[in-house]
């Protein structure tokens, strides 16, 4: 395994001991049920949608801190059905992003938005920063409120956490829940603040997103509300800065480039690839900074990227030799660091001209298949044996890099695209565009560690 690649799992290893840290100074909260204004509670261990409703007063459950994330791919996955309250995963989905926001029914916006407000309000007598509404997670939090609202279960999502939504992205995971005789929604921000365990939660400062579920009993008056708190890397589709602006239909929150505004398919990866240094786009004429997201990759340039993502996880700093390894790759050519480096550790061989000569053809676009083969390498080629049966129907067992390229579906990182009737497309040929190559960035950092 190259050095870069074990600094890079050393790296996350400490990154995840530090969120276990943060995930047992909150294990105690677990512990107990706490009812506000009906029956006293025992402290008993609660088993997550074990309780059982209660309509007849306020109710909120024991808050859950979610466990040390291990990392995930990032694909799409697909949304529990309203009510279910199931998570669903496994399977590739579409390469595309969803529109966020889209299931959320909009007869509880008071509601929605009285709980945003009042929840940021509490957070400002302690001096916090308000957090940030995302309609992706709302969805989640409203799926699971609904499906309180119909079972008569009262209690966590025991998969708030590791819902394909969400999964893989966070750095801090909370869920809130509460239930009242009324259509008050502030009112149960006023139950979650009498509350120690869920006033803690709202008083934390590491949470800077929520999601607000809301759903009511049929034929009763009676409020059930869900709220998951995050702090994410890479938020899900709909961030905005209030929930009064998604609801009115205002405009996503942006990040650097002048042509990728909030919306934007894998907006979010390309703004931490921003964010971590890996890309910083081209300064245009008119003072503006741009990331040409559908201009497909070069080779060149995915050599940068790629060494600034092994950089970023720890690899040292790189001597380029005197001599290329690349006849076609001079000293003084963009990225000359970049590509030798490619070679020294193996990730690209380049092509073999004969009479001793390789080339790297720095300006030719990278195609899905190279990009298979670059980042399994990145990843230090770890053991995998392809499946007997492609789960692309476009890649054969005798496609070049299909190993590669079925490790990259297996760990998430590439789900190809759904042509409907359970055929997926892989599309090996096709050129890798730069919105693309930011998701397959950041899903394998967030690889788990091994």
């Amino acid at each position: 395994m190259h050095q870069f690649t074990t600094s890079l799992r050393s790296l996350r290893n400490t990154r995840t001991a530090r969120k276990a840290a943060a995930a047992l100074t909150c294990t105690a909260l677990l512990s107990a049920t706490f009812f506000v204004g009906g029956t006293a509670a025992t402290a008993a261990p609660v088993a997550p949608g074990a309780e059982t409703s209660n309509a007849q007063g306020e109710q909120v459950g024991a808050p859950a801190v979610a466990p040390a994330p291990t990392g995930k791919a990032l694909d799409a996955g697909q949304a529990p059905a309203a009510g279910s309250g199931a998570v669903t995963g496994g399977g590739p989905v579409t390469e595309g992003a969803t529109p966020a926001g889209g299931t959320i029914d909009r007869t509880n916006s008071q509601q929605i938005t009285d709980v945003f407000n009042a929840i940021n309000a509490f957070r400002a007598t302690k001096g916090l920063k308000a957090v940030t509404f995302n309609a992706t997670v709302s969805e989640m939090a409203e799926d699971w409120s609904d499906y309180m609202a119909t079972s008569g279960n009262f209690g966590h999502n025991p998969g708030f956490y590791s819902d394909p939504r969400v999964e893989g992205r966070w750095t801090y995971a909370a869920e809130i829940i509460a239930g009242r005789p009324d259509y008050s929604g502030s009112g149960l921000v006023d139950q979650w603040i009498a509350s120690p365990g869920h006033n803690a939660i709202m008083s934390d400062p590491n949470y800077t997103t929520i999601g607000v579920g809301i759903a009511r009993v049929q034929d009763e008056v009676y409020l059930l509300g869900t709220v998951n708190f995050f702090n994410f890397e890479v938020a899900p589709a709909g961030s905005y800065t209030t929930a009064a602006d998604f609801l009115n239909s205002g405009s996503e929150m942006s990040g650097p480039f002048a042509d990728v505004p909030a919306g934007t398919q894998f907006a979010g990866e390309i703004n931490w690839l921003a964010s971590k240094g890996i890309s910083t786009g081209w300064k245009e004429a008119n003072g503006t900074t741009t990331y040409r997201p559908v201009t497909p990759v070069n080779r060149d340039a995915m050599a940068a990227f790629m060494f600034r993502l092994a950089r970023l996880g720890g690899q040292p700093d790189y001597t380029p030799p005197y001599y290329s390894w690349f006849d076609d790759v001079a000293p003084g050519t963009q990225f000359y660091k970049e590509i030798n480096w490619l070679a020294e550790y193996g990730i690209s061989g380049g092509w073999d001209e004969g009479n001793g000569q390789y080339t790297y053809r720095p300006l030719t676009t990278v195609k899905r298949d190279a990009m298979a083969a670059f980042l399994y390498r990145l990843a230090g080629q770890p053991e995998f044996t392809p499946p007997a049966t492609s789960p692309f129907a476009d890649v054969t067992t005798s496609t070049q890099f299909y190993k590669e390229i079925t490790w990259l579906a297996s760990v998430g990182i590439s789900s190809g695209w759904d042509e409907g009737n359970g055929r997926f497309t892989y599309r090996p040929l096709n050129s890798v565009n730069r919105d693309a190559m930011a998701a397959f960035m950041y899903r394998l950092y967030s690889m788990p560690v091994s």
